[in-house]
């Protein structure tokens, strides 16, 4: 991985910049209606999949991203799994103030909550609701 304090090259910086902003799109308010000064519950489960997937279009760009950079893409995603299924997520800002540490841990779970719902959704039913077939 890429030692922070090392010097980056334009493109190595933007990559970084992509990467971080998945991971900041985790914690962000969730709202129904687009606006670009909000992540809509579609923007936060595309950044859950592009930073977890272990196969599919979302893992190769973000495996390809990381490549770029010099890291490992698969074990990038199973870190952030790792932090989905219980271990600590790091705030993004070096030095919170406690308040930012209080929002940060009560995103952390409602995150984990969202993760539990898209790796095990509830089963369908057979027949959509207000199916009169299903009443029959």
């Amino acid at each position: 991985m890429i030692d922070g304090d090392a010097p980056q090259t334009p493109e190595q910086a933007l990559v970084t910049a992509i990467l971080m902003q998945a991971y900041r799109d985790l914690f962000l308010t969730v709202r129904n209606e687009s606006n670009a000064s909000f992540t809509t519950r579609a923007d936060q489960d595309q950044a859950i999949s592009f930073l977890t997937d272990r196969a599919g279009s979302l893992a190769q760009h973000r495996n390809a991203l990381c490549a770029l950079i010099g890291w490992d893409g698969d074990l990038f995603a199973a870190r952030v799994r790792a932090m989905m299924e219980g271990a600590p997520f790091p705030h993004p800002s070096p030095d919170p103030k406690p308040a930012a540490r209080k929002r940060h841990a009560e995103a952390v779970e409602l995150l984990r909550e969202r993760w539990q719902h898209l790796k095990s959704p509830r089963k369908r039913s057979p027949f959509p609701v207000g199916d009169l077939m299903a009443a029959e």
